[in-house]
């Protein structure tokens, strides 16, 4: 990462926001595809061929629809951590992070909620409030 120390931790950050982000845009668009009707194998079929498709959203589709919100591995207490570490260096480097921020509130509400709980846990949160969930 260079000769810098640090560096390593600065891309660690950046690469937590993407994964917070794509966490959260994942868990909403499972709800409202579950409140709309749209079927769990249609929903995972079209993302997962197209450009959205990657091992991040594909796994937190697959554990949200087989309802599978612990030990995957994958905790929210961790997400939580480091999107507050992201955050925190937006903030001193004074960027504006809309989407991790956005990210962020969904998992406070999951950490709070369902603390030990793995990230797909959050949509449960979405789900409680819409009334809908998607599943097989």
């Amino acid at each position: 990462m260079g000769d810098a120390p640090g560096k390593g931790q600065t891309v660690k950050a950046c690469l937590q926001t993407l994964f917070g982000s794509i966490f959260s845009a994942t868990l909403e668009e499972s709800v409202l595809a579950a409140k709309a009707g749209v079927k769990d194998e249609n929903l995972l079929e079209v993302c997962s061929t197209s450009g959205a498709g990657c091992g991040c959203t594909n796994t937190s589709l697959e554990n949200i629809i087989d309802r599978k919100f612990e030990n995957t591995g994958s905790g929210i207490g961790i997400m939580h951590k480091d999107l507050t570490i992201s955050l925190d260096l937006a903030e001193e480097q004074g960027v504006p992070m809309h989407t991790a921020s956005s990210a962020m509130q969904i998992f406070h509400a999951g950490k709070a909620k369902l603390p030990g709980g793995d990230n797909w846990a959050c949509t449960r949160v979405i789900e409680d409030t819409v009334g809908a969930e998607l599943h097989r």
